[in-house]
């Protein structure tokens, strides 16, 4: 951008001038969960040093990348500032028109590496039509809101998040009846009720969940779908109650 310093915008409240480019705050803080989530997961790769290897994946911020964003029909080679942390711009591929990020490829072939659970925030990527997570290490519940994002659900090139360790129950817009197309690493996944993580339903769940009762902000999306054990969204004395009979 050699011309920066001599024309500069001005970006509208809730955006970011980076590169006298606008980007929409919101989006932008979505891929910057995303990076969050699997720096947080502690997942182990397998490494052994490898610069092309972590989670998220170091080669993102190097400068060897040949990540490239868009941008209202312009593309750009994002350079890595290399500062040893994946940024939100620096993530897979990108397109964003008008501010808004409408396409986020970061699955096969790409190598993202994210890891941990898809953010709930993701519903607010209200203007995108190509959302691409294939073959990464994500876990936990994919949040129901997802569906009523403007994607096709049913369209393998605009939305694919198999290849994961995404755990059931599954939003209905997904087809898993789709075995070619559909596959997940479940072996980690807890049974609803296991809100411990260990593998074992007993009153230590119990009491975890009359927390999550007694204290609403407590808990998350992921917490709420381990704890809603009659799957009617809500969390209450009811989902207490079945856990107790499970227990029993």
């Amino acid at each position: 951008f050699p011309d920066c310093e001599e024309h500069t915008n001005e970006c509208e409240p809730g955006y970011l001038n980076i590169n006298n480019l606008c980007f929409h705050e919101g989006d932008f803080n979505v891929i910057q969960k995303m990076i969050n989530n699997s720096y947080e997961s502690g997942i182990d790769l397998g490494c052994n040093g490898s610069p092309y290897c972590g989670s998220p994946n170091p080669y993102m911020d190097s400068s060897d990348s040949w990540m490239w964003i868009g941008v209202d029909g312009e593309y750009y080679e994002w350079n890595a500032n290399e500062n040893g942390v994946v940024e939100p711009l620096e993530l897979g591929i990108q397109e964003w028109e008008n501010g808004r990020l409408t396409s986020l490829m970061c699955g096969a072939y790409i190598y993202c590496q994210l890891s941990g659970p898809i953010p709930d925030e993701i519903i607010e990527l209200t203007e995108i039509e190509t959302l691409r997570l294939e073959y990464n290490y994500l876990s936990g519940f994919i949040p129901d809101g997802i569906c009523d994002l403007g994607t096709n659900h049913l369209d393998y090139l605009a939305f694919d998040l198999s290849g994961n360790s995404l755990c059931p129950p599954y939003p209905e817009c997904i087809d898993t009846d789709e075995e070619s197309y559909w596959f997940q690493d479940t072996l980690s996944c807890n049974e609803i009720g296991d809100l411990n993580s260990d593998f074992i339903i007993n009153v230590q769940d119990l009491v975890i969940i009359i927390h999550f009762i007694l204290n609403p902000n407590s808990y998350n999306y992921q917490d709420l779908i381990i704890s809603d054990i009659n799957s009617d969204g809500v969390l209450n004395v009811t989902d207490a109650v079945q856990l107790v009979n499970i227990i029993l």
